[in-house]
This record gives C-alpha cells, structure tokens and sequence, in this order.
C-alpha cells in the first residue's frame, strides 16, 4: 500500500497502544466478571478487520490497526487472571503450551493459503475472513466455565496505588527492569533487521523463507520443552534462561556476511517466542500476590506498553545521529545481557525439596569432613 519506513515504525509502535493503557481496565472491571470484559473487548477488536473491506488508504488501515491494538490488548490484565483461574498451577506450563502448540500449528498450516489469497485477492478479502474467524475463537473462548468464585477485591484507584504495588514487592520490581531491558535490547534494532537482510546481504525471498522455517519449527519445539520447564522450574527460571537466549538475535547480525550467519538468531528468536510467551505470564502469577494479580498484570502490561512506544524510535534516532548499524546491534545485545544479569537478583522462597537438598549440603564440612547429625 505505499507505506513508508516512518509509518512501518508508527505501526510497530502503535501495537503496544493497547497495553500501555492496560491500568485504566481496572477500572472498567470493576464489579465485572474478567471473562466477559476480555470477550467484549476481543470481539470489538476483531470485527474491526471487516472493516478493511472498504478501506484503500494507507492511513485509515492505521486508524482501523490502532483501535484493534487498543481493543486486543486491552483486557490482558482479565486474561492473565483467567489463566491462574482454570489453570492448576502444577500443570499450568503444559497446558498452556498445548493451547500455544494448537495455535503455531494453526499458524504454519494457513500460512501459505493466506499468501495465496493475499496475492490473488487481496487485502480486502483477507482481513475481513480473518475477522469472521477471529470473532468465531472468541465466541468459543466464551463457551469456557471460569470459576472466579467472588470477584475478588480490587482496591487499585490510581496510578499511585499501582507504583505502591510494585515498590512493596521487590522481585516484582526487579523483574519489570530486567524485562525493560530485554525489550528495550530487541526493539532499538528491529527496524534494521531487514535492511541486512535484503539490502546488506542480498536474500531471497525464498531463502528469508527457509530461515523463517527454521524459526517456527523452534518455536513449535520451544513450547513443548518450556511448558514442562514452567511446571517444574517456574516462570521466573524459564524467563531468564530465554533472556540469556535473546543475546542471540541482535548479535548475530553485527557480522553477519551470508544467510547461514543469521541463521542462529532466527532459531533463537523462535525458541524465546515460545519461552518468553509461556515465561511472562507464569512469572506474573508466580510473583504476584494471588488476590491482586490483575492489578500486576495491569502495571506490567503499562510497562511493556511504555518500552514498546519508546523502543522503535530509539534505533531510528541513533542511525539518524550517525551511529552505525553495527554498533545498535551490539547495545541491542548489551542491553538483552544487562536483562540477564539483572533478572538475577530476583530471591525465591525455596521450595521444601530445595530446603531439605540444601541441608543436605550443609552436612559437609571443608575440605571432605562429615558431619554426622546429632542424636
């Protein structure tokens, strides 16, 4: 449609419009039930796409986007708590990437229809079938029996209270820099990314094909190992795990000089797709205090929004400064790895396992001196 680098940023930007404002659904749950506010708000967002049916300019398709980002990603704070509803938190991880393997098979199996019937008819047949499904997966999504039990107290009435909520949880807090920094790490280089691809180096489409194969056959794998790493390990491990992952991918394309050079960053894009997806979630639940989980999910959706809003344009700003490519890519890394290091601080009430292995330990004395208990 003619849209040009700026407007591509803009709409990078604009998908995180939604959960920057993720705090002021608070108040419209009020006195609500979290399962009919999220499907209200689903199928506003995505009976929008009929719309495109008699849309030709590149700003309104804008216009239309922005109101469905606003609408989709709005109730996240209700989905999050509906997780932790139906979810038993021992199988939560490998429920969740079943739910997650059924939509990425979804995906890669319509995937070439879609280009077919994007290439023969065009947008405006496409996004409207795309809305009449999409409305059909949330009528199913409603047939689901949320048990919430009495709406539980949600005592947040401004955004000071939100700000109280975090400094009173240190892990919480800790986990919002990290993941700021994670974003931040992957965002400042995401509108380069194609640029080495078709222009530095010259790809095919076909051969951006294969290395986008490669990427979503990990991330098909990737949910089947991390839901079973969220069940035994928890969210807070498989997050940092991927964080340290994701150096990967802006690192990879510093030097990169041919297609098998990116290849690693497309396998670790698709391994932290699924671990990052299965990870954030689970560590919300994990780390908030179960009465006010959405008030958490609220303020980290806000947090997510914020660096979303900001990330594209810093890359931008830095290139139009003079900055090499080269050199975003490796703040881009720094900062993933700053992500790592920092997620580390985060300090975890051990489980009784880990306490009875851990007194295990103490047992021995340096250099190979047992202690025999006492009687």
């Amino acid at each position: 449609m003619g849209a040009e680098s700026d407007l591509l940023a803009l709409y990078m930007a604009q998908t995180y419009l939604g959960s920057i404002l993720t705090s002021l659904s608070l108040v419209l749950m009020r006195g609500r039930r979290t399962k009919t506010f999220a499907v209200w708000c689903w199928m506003a967002a995505r009976s929008l796409f009929l719309v495109f049916a008699f849309v030709s300019e590149v700003y309104w398709v804008m216009v239309v986007m922005a109101f469905f980002w606003l609408l989709e990603a709005f109730p996240n704070p209700a989905y999050t708590r509906i997780i932790q509803a139906i979810y038993p938190a021992g199988v939560r991880g490998k429920a969740l990437s079943l739910v997650r393997l059924g939509m990425t098979g979804a995906i890669l199996l319509t995937t070439p229809f879609a280009g077919w019937m994007l290439d023969h008819w065009g947008f405006r047949v496409i996004f409207p079938v795309a809305a009449l499904l999409g409305m059909l997966s949330t009528w199913q999504f409603n047939r689901l029996d949320v048990e919430e039990g009495t709406l539980p107290p949600r005592e947040t009435r401004s955004v000071t209270s939100l700000v109280g909520l975090v400094r009173s949880n240190r892990n919480f807090a800790i986990h919002l820099l990290s993941f700021t920094f994670f974003g931040l790490g992957g965002l400042i280089g995401v509108a380069f990314y194609p640029i080495v691809q078709v222009d530095r180096l010259g790809l095919s489409y076909t051969t951006i094909g294969l290395l986008g194969m490669a990427q979503s056959v990990t991330w098909l794998l990737g949910f089947v190992y991390w839901g079973r790493a969220v069940d035994r390990l928890g969210g807070v491990w498989v997050m940092r795990v991927n964080l340290a992952i994701g150096v990967l991918v802006p690192f990879s394309y510093i030097w990169a000089e041919n297609a098998w050079m990116l290849l690693p960053a497309f396998i670790a894009q698709g391994i932290i797709s699924a671990g990052i997806d299965l990870g954030l979630i689970n560590t919300t639940i994990q780390l908030a205090e179960p009465e006010k989980l959405v008030e958490y999910a609220a303020v980290q959706a806000t947090v997510i929004g914020i660096r979303g809003m900001i990330g594209p344009f810093i890359g931008v700003a830095l290139v139009n400064l003079g900055v090499e490519q080269s050199v975003i890519f490796a703040l881009g890394a720094g900062l993933t790895a700053v992500a790592w290091w920092v997620s580390g601080y985060i300090q975890l009430p051990l489980s009784p396992e880990e306490m009875r292995a851990k007194r295990e330990r103490l047992r021995f004395r340096w250099p190979l001196r047992f202690r025999h208990p006492r009687v």
